[in-house]
C-alpha cells in the first residue's frame, strides 16, 4: 500500500469586534476522471458515503454534497495529478479558502484534506487513522463537503473541501433578514420593534470602512449610537448586537450594509453600519 496524505487545519472567519462611538482551475493533462454533470462520481460517492457513515456512528450530522465545493476540489485534484504532487497550495495556485470562495461557495469555516492512494476505501481508512484528517472529517463545524477524485496511472488523487455554508443573499435580502432577527430579539425581551431607516450615508460607509468610526460619524444624527461590525449570518444579528439592543428607550435604527467578501472575514461577509436613537 502506497499512501500520501496532507492536511490543512480549519480556517474560520469571525465577526470583527464591535466598534462604538458618539480559482485557479487545474490544467489539462494525463489524468482521467468520470465526473458527471452534477453530483459525485462513483469514487467521490464512495468517499462521501464512508465519511457520512463515520459521522452518523458518532451522532454528528451528515455532510451534504455541495457542487461548488466539489468543483474547487476537482480542480485541485486535477492540478495535483498533473504535477504528480500532493499538497494544499501548488505553484501558481491560490490558497485553499480563496479557491473555495472562487467556486461561488459562501461559508464561515473551511478545511481541506488531500491524499493519494490506490482506492477510495484505502484513502478513507488512512484519513480516519490520521488525527488531524479525522478531525476535519468528524467536525460538527462543517455542514457540507465537495470531493474531487482524479485517476492517474492507476492511483487516485483526492481532495476533500469542507465548509460551513451560509445562504447566498443579495444586499436587500440580507438587510431584511437582519432586521427581522433584530426585531425578533427585541420582542423576545418584551420591547417594541425599532423603526428602520435605510441610510445611503451608512451604506456608503459600510462599503468603504474598515472599522474607522471617525470616518462614518459625519452625517449621523448627533444623539445616535453608532455601531460598525461584520456579519455573515443575518440570523445572528440579535445576538451580535445584544449589548446595544437592550434599551427600551430605543425607537429608531438607521442602517446601511455592503457585501464585501475577502480573505480576512470570509466569502460571505457583509459590513454593517448602524445608528440607534
Amino acid at each position: 500500500m502506497r499512501l500520501l496524505l496532507c492536511l490543512l487545519l480549519s480556517c474560520c472567519f469571525m465577526p470583527r469586534s464591535l466598534l462604538v462611538a458618539q480559482p485557479q482551475p487545474g490544467p489539462s493533462g494525463p489524468a482521467a476522471s468520470s465526473w458527471p454533470g452534477t453530483g459525485p462520481s462513483e469514487d467521490e460517492q464512495k468517499i462521501l458515503d464512508l465519511v457520512n457513515q463515520e459521522r452518523e456512528k458518532a451522532n454528528v450530522r451528515k455532510l451534504v454534497w455541495d457542487q461548488n465545493l466539489a468543483e474547487a476540489a476537482r480542480a485541485h485534484s486535477a492540478l495535483m495529478a498533473a504535477n504528480t504532487n500532493v499538497g494544499h497550495v501548488l505553484p501558481g495556485e491560490s490558497g485553499v479558502a480563496e479557491r473555495m470562495a472562487a467556486s461561488h461557495a459562501r461559508f464561515t469555516a473551511s478545511a481541506e484534506n488531500v491524499a493519494l492512494a490506490d482506492s477510495a476505501e484505502e484513502i478513507h481508512m488512512a484519513l480516519m487513522n490520521s488525527p488531524g484528517h479525522r478531525r476535519n472529517i468528524m467536525s460538527p463545524r462543517y455542514s457540507a463537503v465537495g470531493i474531487g477524485v482524479v485517476l492517474r496511472k492507476g492511483r487516485l488523487y483526492v481532495t476533500q473541501d469542507f465548509a460551513w455554508l451560509v445562504p447566498v443573499f443579495s444586499e436587500a435580502q440580507f438587510f431584511d433578514a437582519m432586521i427581522e432577527a433584530i426585531n425578533e430579539f427585541r420582542k423576545a425581551q418584551g420591547m417594541r420593534v425599532l423603526m428602520v431607516h435605510a441610510s445611503a450615508h451608512l451604506h456608503a460607509a459600510a462599503c468603504a470602512t474598515d472599522g474607522d468610526v471617525a470616518g462614518v460619524t459625519p452625517g449621523v444624527p448627533g444623539n445616535a449610537k453608532l455601531v460598525l461590525f461584520t456579519l455573515s449570518d443575518p440570523g445572528k444579528a440579535g445576538e451580535t448586537l445584544k449589548d446595544y439592543l437592550g434599551s427600551p428607550q430605543l425607537v429608531h435604527m438607521h442602517v446601511g450594509l455592503c457585501f464585501r467578501p475577502g480573505p480576512q472575514y470570509g466569502p460571505a461577509n457583509f459590513w454593517v453600519a448602524m445608528a440607534f436613537q
